[in-house]
Order: C-alpha cells, then structure tokens, then sequence
C-alpha cells in the first residue's frame, strides 16, 4: 500500500509526504479539492514526497486548476530531483503554479 500523508501547516499551506502516485492522487484531490475551491492561494511543502509519478502529477494540475485563476498552487521545498521532473513536464510552464526551492 502506498503512503501518503498530507499534515496541514496553517490555513491554505500543507505538508504532502510520501508516494503522490496512481494509489494516493485521490487522496490528495478529495482532501486539498475543497480547499482550493476556497482560498485565493494553496502552498504545498514538497521535501518530503519520495515518489511522484504521472498521476500525482496530474493531482497536481488539477488542484491548481480549481484554484480557478484566483491565486497560484505554490510548489515550495522542492527538490533537485522533483524539480527536473517538473522540468521535464513542463508543470512550471501552467500559469496557476509556481515552484519554489524554498520557502
């Protein structure tokens, strides 16, 4: 079973640890979904994410997606690896999100 763990930090910023795959995406869509609907602007914490394949990134997309234009899905925390991989899809190219190495 995958594991995934999303820890909220304060309103409108969470921690997501763990495998974002095929398994956790639902997860995270069903527990950030509503809150994107809500708020001007999301900030998701990265460092601690293991594992991300096309499905999380997909989530990913999507959540921003929700925000609706209203403010920016924030990457922070991200790591060399988790960066090239956005790199390679091209995620930072999306006008609703942004990537951030650090806080």
């Amino acid at each position: 079973m995958t594991q995934f763990e999303i820890t909220t930090i304060e309103r409108d910023r969470y921690r997501l640890s763990g495998e974002l795959d095929m398994a956790s995406a639902p997860a995270l869509a069903e527990a950030l979904g509503p809150i994107a609907d809500e708020c001007r602007r999301l900030t998701l914490e990265v460092e601690d994410l293991t594992f991300v394949d096309s499905s999380g990134i997909r989530a990913l997309v999507e959540l921003a997606a929700r925000l609706d234009g209203s403010g920016p899905l924030v990457l922070t925390n991200v790591s060399d690896a988790f960066h090239r991989l956005l790199d390679i899809v091209g995620l930072e190219t999306l006008p609703n999100i942004q990537v951030s190495s650090d806080v």
